[in-house]
């Protein structure tokens, strides 16, 4: 299991391993910035610094395609310096190449990546590379029968000719090398042959990013890539939000084949408002059991208009069918459906977060929901379960920050789920947690949920 640590805002990653019992302690690793390895085009990068968020965003794929995984890290917030002048925020990823000793350290086995290869006039203040990223194989590519994963990094505040914080997404791809500057795809907004959406400021284009298997091509080993938009203005209305699928195949995300771009309008339950901000988060699985994948969109600041909630929060479903979503059978939840405990509360935020995996053992991946600003931002999460009618509230399970919970501990803000060694587990960030050793303000936990019989089990590990 993999956390990003941000307590003094430079930020480390802490590993912990699986055993046969579960996570356990015993030879974990804690990653950071001390040693780096960067292209020689670039004269500095400025190291440890305060608020480099080393951490922010975390994916994980067999990038060198040796059958082993390796851990992506994002730092969006890394200070760089290029032809003498220091640039902030601009961002940068660091790849840790997997071993049968588990992570190699900085310099020893890891690469350093920037947004661009060239010209460094790309390469801006406050882009902010590295604030989400998925790893997938876009391009089906293989070596010595082994998939090559494909790595793809938002910066979605990049700028694009004066128009601010437009946002890109690079797609690096991978190789028996790893992953490398020098191959490198580009897609956005006005990506020729993707143009469904229109570029304005603040757009956001890949604000949060999921891959999977959305199609008929999922069968031949290509992923599908989800790119949230939630600054997209649908309709007039402004940050209302939107997201755009595009579509995997042996070329990598080809132009040839047209994007699809979701909203809360036509067929698609719900009501386009300002601010709604859909696509703040995304999370793929197969929530019927048909082989496709499905997507979860996060609608975080959703206005509840009947009861007078304001950024209550939302969380629509897509279904797939063999050509891509579908608008057939999509679903809206929110904490004011009927079968999902809790109330709606203004800014709870739910659907901040969202992850997927098969909790129950059916087969089929069940959704958690994040809620990390419910009770005060103690926090809260939602489990949802798949079957085969598509995710219901049948059994759903509703877990707060109660206890010890804290206001500010925003339970709820990260989740994974992954088999660690004792079946599939739910693993929850509480970035806010003050430690209980030491007395440390805002330490941070992670709490690790385990399924048996509909009877939740849970273990704590700290910083």
């Amino acid at each position: 299991m993999v956390f990003g640590l941000t307590a003094t805002n430079s930020g480390t990653v802490l590993i912990i391993y699986g055993r046969p019992n579960g996570l356990a302690s015993t030879n974990s690793q804690l990653l950071f910035q001390s040693i780096f390895v960067f292209p020689p085009t670039f004269e500095s990068l400025n190291g440890v610094e305060d608020n480099d968020f080393f951490g922010k965003s975390l994916a994980s794929g067999d990038f060198n395609c040796d059958g082993i995984t390796d851990l992506a890290v994002g730092t969006p917030d890394e200070d760089v310096t290029i032809d003498g002048e220091l640039r902030s925020n601009v961002g940068a990823i660091n790849i840790f190449y997997g071993s049968v000793d588990g992570f190699a350290d900085l310099g020893q086995g890891s690469t350093f990546l920037l947004q661009y290869p060239a010209p460094n006039s790309f390469i801006e203040e406050n882009d902010r590379f590295g604030w989400s990223m998925a790893a997938a194989n876009f391009n089906g590519d293989t070596f010595n029968g082994i998939a090559c994963d494909d790595l793809a990094v938002s910066a979605p505040f990049e700028d694009f000719n004066a128009i601010n914080d437009v946002g890109f997404v690079s797609i690096f791809s991978g190789s028996d090398q790893g992953l490398s500057e020098n191959d490198v795809e580009i897609i956005n907004q006005v990506t020729d042959g993707l143009t469904e959406t229109i570029v304005e400021s603040h757009d956001q284009f890949g604000y949060s990013l999921a891959a999977g298997h959305l199609t008929s091509n999922g069968g031949m080993g290509v992923f599908d890539l989800v790119v949230g938009i939630p600054g997209e203005n649908i309709d007039g209305e402004i940050n209302a939000g939107a997201v755009q699928v595009f579509k995997g195949s042996f070329g990598g995300l080809d132009n040839a084949i047209p994007s699809d771009v979701w909203s809360q309008s036509g067929d698609i339950i719900g009501v386009v408002e300002a601010n709604d901000r859909f696509g703040s988060s995304v999370a793929v699985g197969n929530f019927n059991g048909d082989f496709l994948d499905d997507v979860a969109i996060g609608v975080p600041r959703e206005n509840l208009n009947s009861a007078g909630i304001n950024d209550a929060g939302s969380i629509n479903i897509i279904y797939s069918g063999q050509f891509g979503l579908e608008t057939d059978g999509n679903q809206i939840f929110h904490q004011d459906t009927d079968g999902i405990d809790g109330d709606a509360e203004d800014d709870d935020r739910f659907g901040d977060a969202l992850t997927t995996g098969d909790l129950n053992g059916d087969s089929i991946d069940d959704l958690v929901i994040g809620v990390p600003r419910e009770n005060n931002s103690k926090g809260a999460f939602h489990i949802l379960f798949g079957s085969s009618d598509g995710i219901t509230t049948v059994d759903s399970i509703f877990e707060k920050n109660l206890g010890g919970g804290e206001e500010l501990d925003e339970m709820g803000y990260a989740m994974t789920i992954a088999n660690f060694g004792n079946g599939k587990q739910l693993a929850v960030g509480i970035p806010g947690d003050d430690s209980e050793v030491g007395g440390f303000n805002d330490a941070g936990s992670v709490e690790v949920f385990s399924f048996n019989n509909d009877v939740i089990f849970k273990n704590s590990f700290e910083d």
